[in-house]
C-alpha cells in the first residue's frame, strides 16, 4: 500500500508553494509581452500544481515533475529577480565573505595554481549535474519507490528554497568581477565555463543551489544507498572547493548552500 506523502515531503506542493512564494515580482514587474507571458504561464503552473498537489501514482512517476522543473525553474530567476528593484547584493556577501573567511574566492587559485588540481576541481564541479538526477533515476529503476520520492523532495526542496533567495536578494558571484588571479587554464576550465555562460541565471549565487542540491543528495543516498551516498558525498566536496577555486562562488555561498541542503534533506527524510 502506497505511503501517504505530506507537507514537504511532497514534491507536487512543494513546486506550488515556491511558485506561490515568487508570483508577487511577475504580477507587480514591468507591462511588456514576454513579462506577461511569463506571469501567465507562472500563474497558470500554480492552479495546476495546485489541483495536482494530492495527486499519487503507485509507481512514483509522477515525481520525476520535481526533478525537471528545478532547471526550468532556474531559468527565470535571472529575469525575474530585478522586477522589484534592480541591481545586486554582492557588497553585502562580499563583506560577509571577508568578515567570515577572508576573500578565499579570490585568492584560493592563486595560493594553488596548479592545471591537475584546476582541471580535477572543474571536472568535480561539472559532476553537479549528472548528481541531480543519475542517483534518483537508479532508486527509481531498481523499484525503490519511497526512496526515490524521498530523494526527488529533498533535491527539490533544497533547490527552491535557494531560488527564493535568489529571486528577492540576488547576487551575482564573484564570477561576474573577473576570472580570479592565478586560475590555470584547461580543457575543463573553458568547458565549465561555456555551460556556465550558456547556462546559468544571473543573480543566483547566494546561497549555492548547487551545494544545496547535492548535500540533500548526498544526505538521502547515504540513507538509501551506501555507496552511491558517498560518490556523491565526494562529488559534494569537489564541488564545494572547485566553485570556490574557479571564482565562480564565494566561499560563503558554499557554506549556506550546505546547510540548507541538510535542513532540506533532514526536513524531507522518511521517519518510517
Amino acid at each position: 500500500m502506497e505511503k501517504e506523502q505530506i507537507g514537504l515531503a511532497n514534491p507536487v506542493r512543494i513546486l506550488a508553494v515556491y511558485l506561490i512564494a515568487t508570483a508577487p515580482p511577475l504580477l507587480l514587474g514591468p507591462l511588456s509581452v514576454p513579462h506577461v507571458t511569463l506571469a501567465v504561464v507562472h500563474v497558470s503552473l500554480i492552479g495546476v500544481t495546485w489541483r495536482l498537489r494530492e495527486y499519487r501514482q503507485a509507481d512514483g512517476r509522477a515525481a520525476w515533475a520535481g526533478l525537471i522543473a528545478i532547471p526550468l525553474l532556474y531559468t527565470e530567476i535571472g529575469q525575474i529577480n530585478q522586477y522589484l528593484a534592480a541591481g545586486y547584493h554582492d557588497p553585502f556577501v562580499m563583506s560577509l565573505e571577508s568578515f567570515v573567511f577572508g576573500s578565499p574566492a579570490t585568492e584560493l587559485a592563486a595560493a594553488l595554481p596548479s592545471l591537475w588540481l584546476s582541471e580535477t576541481l572543474h571536472f568535480a564541479y561539472l559532476s553537479y549535474f549528472p548528481a541531480i538526477f543519475v542517483p534518483p533515476a537508479l532508486l527509481f529503476f531498481a523499484g525503490r519507490t519511497d526512496a526515490f520520492r524521498e530523494s526527488v523532495s529533498a533535491v527539490l526542496l533544497a533547490a527552491v528554497l535557494c531560488f527564493v533567495v535568489f529571486v528577492y536578494f540576488p547576487v551575482q558571484g564573484p564570477r561576474y568581477f573577473g576570472p580570479p588571479e592565478g586560475v590555470p587554464d584547461g580543457p575543463l576550465r573553458r568547458l565549465t565555463l561555456s555551460v556556465l555562460e550558456t547556462g546559468s541565471s544571473r543573480g543566483a549565487a547566494f546561497p549555492s543551489s548547487h551545494m544545496s542540491i547535492v548535500t540533500a543528495q548526498a544526505f538521502v543516498q547515504l540513507r538509501a544507498t551506501r555507496s552511491v551516498g558517498i560518490v556523491v558525498t565526494i562529488a559534494a566536496l569537489g564541488i564545494g572547493i572547485g566553485a570556490v577555486y574557479g571564482g565562480f562562488h564565494y566561499a560563503i555561498d558554499m557554506v549556506l548552500g550546505g546547510a540548507i541542503g541538510l535542513a532540506a534533506a533532514y526536513t524531507t527524510r522518511d521517519r518510517t
